[in-house]
């Protein structure tokens, strides 16, 4: 879960360097096409960055819930209830996570419309 971390981080990292070009990206038409593209590739990463993330989550919970159930099976109580603790917990973060992408998901898609909305004030002033 810490490289899923540091991928959010680097994600955030870019959207706050590509932020602050969309200030500069309205002073020319071949700028803000090449920011539109750009936030169209970053928009296809991070999907599919939460589909992996996903993905490893529904993986990590369900081995969780399998060594509970063996536990429970073989009568060791107390292994499942550390286990069910550490389930619990591996959900709580897994979902703060979630939550995470998600926002971020929504920031790249406002910063899309943001450079949409600049094209067009572009495209009907000239260029400027």
């Amino acid at each position: 879960m810490k490289k899923a971390n540091v991928v959010a981080v680097l994600a955030v990292v870019g959207f706050i360097l590509s932020a602050s070009g969309v200030v500069y990206a309205a002073d020319d038409a071949g700028t803000v096409k090449e920011e539109i593209a750009a936030d169209k590739e970053t928009l296809k990463d991070e999907r599919a960055t939460i589909k992996e993330h996903a993905a490893t989550a529904r993986s990590e919970e369900k081995a969780l819930r399998s060594e509970i159930k063996e536990a429970r099976q073989s009568g060791d109580v107390e292994k499942a209830k550390e286990l069910k603790a550490t389930l619990k917990e591996t959900h709580r973060t897994n979902v703060t996570e979630r939550n995470q992408d998600r926002k971020q998901l929504r920031e790249t898609k406002k910063e899309l419309r943001q450079d949409r909305k600049a094209a067009r004030k572009a495209g009907r002033t000239g260029g400027k």
